[in-house]
Parts: structure tokens; C-alpha cells; sequence
């Protein structure tokens, strides 16, 4: 250390001279837009008292830039009381290495020591400051810590020290410790407005570029996206780091020039957004979102308009970008409201990681759940911020947990356990719930004119009010939920086309093994030309002949249960055959065949016969025979 190193051993060890980096290159350590808060430094070094600065914002505004450009004006300095000045940095965390056989509070009395017989010529810069509280303090208990140690030489101003810390740090620690808090003069360091960061950027561009061009419209992107995207960030470091990232990939890529694909790539790298959000591009996947949900989720198309609308309205700029699009899902159980949202995950993002799901009944435990449902939500997340979020049964989940998402629809965003700020508002949040149900059975039930009927109508959402605040809702809650979508009962004709899709399904997973699943009434009829006639000949007899779709629908739906049962109905006719007649095939005990043709024969329920007598039948076909099973 420059003329002091014979007489300052420790310091030469443990601390880092500033003032001597910054004098081999004045004007690298300029901060810009920050004159206001160095003058207010410079004050609190001159009062006679109380005259060690303490910078306390958020991480990111640049509190240490702040200090740079300090040490910089005190080498260029003509004040008498600064000429000599110089900025030495403390290492707490090289204090604390025991190796050399020293504690750590006889190492940093040493050093408070050298300070205080340099005192004209030295201030010192504790960043993180904070840590100085239990610092060095033993397992014994002894409150012998760097935070103790330092109190009183500040109180006699027999030397100064600037430190800085974060607003979250400051209140945990110093502020808990009064007569610590009163020994510095505390100065705020704010975040910096959108503008004064451009000006920066502007400047920092032709810096940082060396020989790469940013031209305007690429740093006013670099200031939206950063904005808009690096929540986790503060003005001015979020929109340098963008700005320093964007500069490398065009330097790795050898390019001469950063361009808006730069900036989008590194977005889309580090925060998960997709292409098309970033360039703000009309994408097929929105325009088509209707008419692709209403060919996946079947006797919902009401409830599918309204949800469309609600996103369509977010993405064309109407709707509150500041908090995640929201909606409750009310119906029966089975009728389609877990299959809206996965489908509603596939559609708008693409894959399978963007649909986030909880079993809401798996935190509904009070004094546990609270933290640990914050922690998973806060993890997944945060590594996919564009995404749908299912909650399930979200009125079985604990009124702590409840509290916490009534902060999430608030406010877009969640601290979690690390203090990091978690982006929330580009997700679309699903809350399912059974609440309700009965009133909306019995809605259903009535007739079309009943429904259709305003007061009716009315009476009919004052009664799901009633259930859901019955079932732990409060009115608060409520009002925070962009949209309550009430899902219809499904009719049997609904049922029909479900299972048809079901069966779709099947037939495609089939294919795969070389296999058919033929059920479409339509391919029926090229195998049972009689088929679309409503009948076919068993044994020279004619028997009425219905799709084994609707079979299933009649024997598989339980208007109590939805289409849950269904899977299980299916699997009962239909793939529970293929794979005993598949598994007989390896065997050698059934001849290869490759095509299943799957109806119901005998009389379909009717009014006089409410179950009826119709039965599934099989048909296996392969290279023009035809056999039944």
C-alpha cells in the first residue's frame, strides 16, 4: 500500500486499496446519475460527527459504483481535508481464514488500529456490512464480534468507515442492533429511474462494446425487455448485465454489430420466455386457441369462450400485466376442468414442462405447509415463469397457504427462500374446486327458459357465492380471481364424442405396435357393410347394431363421478381384449391379426327398456379374413 505499507501490515493483508485501481484509470469508474447521493457521501465524511457513510438500497443500484466514482473524485480533489484521501476495502471474509494461528477479532482490532493512526490519510469500505453483526463472535457466547469491536472507536470518531448493505440486510441486522445503527449516518441509495438508466446504457454501450456497435434501437430494447423480464434485478445492473450479455454472444458469434436477436436470445436463455412473447409476434397457437380447446375438452364450449377472451384480452395489452391471469374452475368432478388447464399448458407454451400442478389436499396441514408449498411453488416457478399453474382443490389447502396466493394474485410476485424475487405474472393460475356442485346439478337440471332467465341467473351466482364462502373462501380472495368459469354437467351425447376421443387415443398407440382400433362408425360400415343401416347378421340373424362409443358412454358414465369412470370402462371393453388376444398372439395360441372392429350388438336402452340387452362385440380381420373373437 503505497507510502503506508511498512506501517500497515494488516491492512496490506487484509484490505484492498481502491484508490490506487482507480488512479491508473480515472474515468473507467465514473458513475453516472449518481452525483446527488456522492455529494451527500462527501458531507457525511466532513461533519465532525456521525461521519461514516452507511449505503443502504437494493442489490443492483450500484452502491459500489458510487463508492469507485468516491475514490476517483478524491484522487482528483483540490478540498485540503480530502487531497490525501485514499479508499482502502476491507475482506471480512479473509479475516475470518483461521490459518494463521490469529483470531478474528485480534486481526481486526489490528486493523481498526492502523486505521485509526492513519486516520488523515485513510477511510475504509466494509461492503456487505451487515456481516459485521455475530461476526467473530465464539460458540461460548461471547458477544466479542466485529459489530461490538467496532462501536466504540466510531462513537469517539477516531476513524471512518463507509459501508453499504442491502434494505433487506440492513432491517435483519444492523437496525436490530440501535447503538450500531446510531454510529453511521445512513444514506439511501434508490433505484434508478427508466431514464436516467437509458442515459446510462447510452454511455456504458460505446464502453463495453470495443469495436462492437449497439445502435439505439437495440439498447431501448435491452431497456424494455430488462424491464419487463429480469424481475429478480434492479436499474441500472439488470439493463448493463442484458447489455453485457448481448455484447458477448454478437463478439462469439463474430458479429461487428448487437441486434435484437442478440437481446431476445439471451432472454429467452436466462428467463425462460418464449420467442414469440419477446418479439411480440402474432402467434398461430393464440389465434387458434378456441377452436383447438373446444376439439380437446368436449361440452364445454361456453366456459372455453369466456376463457379464450379473458387471454386473448391479456395478450392484445387490455388486460393488468402486473399480476398472473387468473381463474377458478367450478363444477362436478369429472366434467373437464383438470383437462382445460393441461390442455391450456399444451397449447399456448408447447411442452410439458409448463404445466405446474398441486394437490392442493397435500397442504391443508396448519403450522407445515405454509413454507413448504412455498418452496416448491417458488422452485418451479421460477425456472418456468411462462406456464400454466393448476391448484387443484384449492379449498382443501391450509388459510395460511390461501393468505400466500392472495398474495401471489395481488401483487405477480413471491420472495423465496434465498430473498429472490420470483416473477408471477406471465403465468396463467388455475384453481379448480367441487364447491358448488349441487347448486350447479340443479341450475343444470332446469330448463333452458329457467337459465336463460337474468334473475334466475343471478340467484343462481348468489348461491355459488354462498357455497364457496361456506367452503372457506373469503370474499377477499374472491375479488382477487380474474374470472369464475362454471363448468357444465356433460351430456350423454358429450360423453359420446369423449370417449371417441379416448378411443382415438388408443387406436394411435395401436398403430404404433402395427396394430387397429376401428370404431369410427364410418370405417365400421367397410367391414359391416349394414352397419350405417343400424344392424348386421350374426349366425344368419339379423341384430341391431349401435357405435360401441355409445355403449361405453351408457355403461361408463356416472353423472356423480363425470368421465372418470370411463377409462376404466374402456379398458374393460375394449383394450383389456386387444392386449389378452396380443399377448395369446406371441404365444402362437391365436392367429396374427391386426385389426379390431369394435360395435355393440342388441337393443341400445329405450324407454320401455332402460338398460336394454346390446352387448360389445369383436371382429379381427388380416389380409381378408374375418373372424370374431
Amino acid at each position: 500500500m503505497s507510502e503506508n505499507t511498512s506501517t500497515t501490515p494488516y491492512l496490506d493483508q487484509f484490505a484492498t486499496n481502491i484508490s490506487e485501481k482507480i488512479a491508473r484509470d480515472p474515468e473507467k469508474y465514473q458513475a453516472y446519475e449518481r452525483g446527488n447521493v456522492t455529494q451527500r457521501v462527501l458531507i457525511s465524511l466532513l461533519k465532525q460527527i456521525q461521519n461514516s457513510p452507511l449505503l443502504v438500497g437494493e442489490p443492483g443500484v450500484g452502491k459500489t459504483a458510487i463508492i469507485e466514482d468516491l475514490a476517483r473524485q478524491l484522487y482528483q480533489s483540490n478540498e485540503p481535508h480530502f487531497a490525501k484521501k485514499q479508499i482502502i476495502q476491507i475482506s471480512l471474509a479473509n479475516l475470518m481464514k483461521g490459518s494463521d494461528g490469529e483470531s478474528f477479532a485480534y486481526k481486526f482490532q489490528k486493523i481498526l488500529d492502523e486505521l485509526m493512526a492513519h486516520k488523515e490519510t485513510l477511510i475504509a469500505f466494509i461492503d456487505e456490512i451487515h456481516q459485521i453483526v455475530g461476526t467473530g463472535a465464539d460458540t461460548n457466547g461471547s458477544a466479542l464480534d466485529a459489530g461490538n469491536i467496532i462501536k466504540p472507536a466510531l462513537s469517539r470518531d477516531d476513524l471512518q468507515i463507509i459501508g453499504a448493505t442491502t434494505t433487506k440486510e440492513f432491517h435483519e441486522y444492523i437496525a436490530q442492533d440501535g447503538a450500531l445503527m446510531r454510529r453511521f449516518d445512513l444514506i439511501e441509495v434508490s433505484e434508478l429511474s427508466y431514464n436516467q438508466t437509458q442515459r446510462i446504457l447510452s454511455k456504458m454501450a460505446t464502453r463495453m462494446g470495443q469495436g462492437i456497435a449497439v445502435p439505439e434501437s437495440v439498447q431501448t430494447q435491452i431497456m424494455q425487455l430488462s424491464e419487463r423480464y429480469v424481475t429478480d434485478r434492479f436499474f441500472p445492473e439488470k439493463a448493463i448485465m442484458l447489455l453485457d450479455s448481448a455484447i458477448s454472444l454478437a463478439r462469439l458469434e463474430n458479429q461487428d454489430e448487437v441486434t435484437s436477436n442478440h437481446v431476445a436470445d439471451i432472454i429467452h436463455a436466462d428467463y425462460h420466455v418464449p420467442k414469440y412473447v419477446i418479439n411480440q409476434t402474432t402467434d398461430e397457437r393464440l389465434l387458434n386457441l378456441s377452436t383447438q380447446l373446444k376439439s380437446r375438452v368436449i361440452g364445454q364450449d361456453h366456459p372455453l369462450d369466456k376463457i379464450t377472451m379473458k387471454i386473448t384480452n391479456r395478450e392484445a395489452g387490455l388486460g393488468d400485466n402486473t399480476k398472473p391471469e387468473s381463474f377458478l374452475f367450478l363444477g362436478p368432478t369429472g366434467v373437464g376442468k383438470t383437462e382445460t388447464a393441461k390442455q391450456l399448458a399444451n397449447l399456448l407454451f408447447g411442452d410439458a414442462q409448463s404445466f405446474i400442478r398441486f394437490d392442493m389436499s397435500e397442504f391443508k396441514f396448519a403450522g407445515t405447509s405454509l413454507e413448504r408449498f412455498k418452496k416448491q411453488l417458488t422452485t418451479k416457478v421460477r425456472h418456468n415463469p411462462y406456464a400454466v399453474l393448476l391448484l387443484d382443490e384449492i379449498e382443501k389447502a391450509d388459510p395460511e397457504v390461501m393468505d400466500l396466493l392472495l398474495q401471489v394474485l395481488d401483487d405477480g410476485r413471491l420472495s423465496d427462500e434465498y430473498g429472490r424475487v420470483i416473477n408471477f405474472k406471465d403465468l396463467i393460475v388455475i384453481m379448480t374446486t367441487n364447491s358448488g356442485a349441487k347448486a350447479i346439478m340443479n341450475h343444470h337440471a332446469k330448463s333452458d327458459y329457467v337459465k336463460n332467465d337474468l334473475k334466475r341467473q343471478a340467484n343462481f351466482e348468489e348461491q355459488l357465492e354462498i357455497a364457496l364462502q361456506g367452503d372457506g373462501y373469503r370474499p377477499e380472495f374472491l375479488a382477487r380471481i380474474g374470472a369464475l368459469i362454471v363448468f357444465d354437467v356433460l351430456t350423454l351425447v358429450d360423453i359420446e364424442r369423449i370417449v371417441s376421443l379416448k378411443l382415438k387415443t388408443l387406436d394411435d398407440k395401436a398403430r404404433a405396435q402395427g396394430l387397429r382400433i376401428v370404431f369410427d362408425p364410418i370405417e365400421v360400415t367397410h367391414y359391416i357393410s349394414s352397419f350405417d343401416l343400424g344392424y348386421e347378421y350374426i349366425d344368419g340373424e339379423q341384430v341391431t347394431s349401435s357405435s360401441i362409443a355409445k355403449y361405453i358412454a351408457d355403461v361408463g358414465y356416472k353423472p356423480s363421478r363425470g368421465v372418470r369412470p370411463i377409462d376404466d370402462t374402456i379398458a374393460t371393453y375394449v383394450s383389456d381384449p386387444i392386449a389378452q388376444a396380443i399377448m395369446a398372439q406371441r404365444q402362437g395360441q391365436l392367429a396374427h391379426y391386426n385389426t379390431f372392429v369394435f360395435r355393440a350388438v342388441g337393443n341400445p336402452p329405450s324407454l320401455t327398456s332402460p338398460y336394454g340387452d346390446w352387448q360389445p362385440r369383436i371382429s379381427t380381420t388380416m389380409e381378408g379374413q374375418y373372424e370374431t373373437l
